[in-house]
């Protein structure tokens, strides 16, 4: 299972998470997040990561064309959306709340627990709606994940999870302790 920590805002936490083995690195581009990082900001943290871990843009408001200016200027592999855009390597974010999405785009998709602000809610969506889903093999599950679920998640056959608040210090600073005991549980 695949491991994306997200909200990421600073080189030193993006270096400790890489270090720790995570697979996915996730950069918030909504200004209105706690959690948001600016372009040039993430340019330079992703130069130091590269080839070391897939990296993520997380896009809200913004057109396609800024998406793929973005994706470029800041040399990431994924745009993580919320509505279908074009040609682009994304991650199809749906907010989730009693039902699932029934038009699936191909790419990897995630599936997010829905609250009145987009991301970090630190809430699950209810997971039981997960268990005949085909597209498992694409899918990272988000929202609550912590080290209490994970192994319920993990049996689930999901592609990855993906966490922002459970791993924090508070909104935009992670913290390490909290990093090492995740992947932990997630990998062990």
């Amino acid at each position: 299972m695949k491991v994306k920590f997200c909200g990421m805002t600073n080189l030193d936490d993006v270096l400790s998470a890489v270090d720790l083995g995570v697979d996915f690195v996730g950069f918030v581009f909504y200004e209105k997040s706690k959690r948001y990082i600016d372009y040039a900001k993430t340019k330079r943290i992703v130069e130091y990561v590269k080839n070391s871990v897939k990296t993520v843009g997380v896009f809200v408001n913004q057109d396609d064309n800024e998406i793929e200016e973005a994706i470029k200027f800041c040399h990431l592999d994924f745009a993580q959306v919320y509505r279908d855009v074009g040609k682009i390597n994304t991650i199809r974010a749906y907010r989730i709340k009693d039902t699932l999405p029934s038009n699936i785009n191909e790419g990897l998709i995630l599936f997010d627990s829905y609250s009145k602000s987009v991301g970090g809610s630190g809430t699950s969506f209810n997971l039981d709606l997960i268990k005949d889903f085909e597209y498992k093999n694409r899918l990272f599950v988000a929202g609550g994940v912590s080290a209490d679920n994970v192994k319920q998640i993990k049996k689930e056959g999901v592609f990855g999870v993906d966490l922002v608040s459970f791993i924090e210090t508070y909104p935009g600073k992670k913290d390490i302790k909290k990093m090492k005991n995740f992947m932990k549980f997630a990998r062990g």
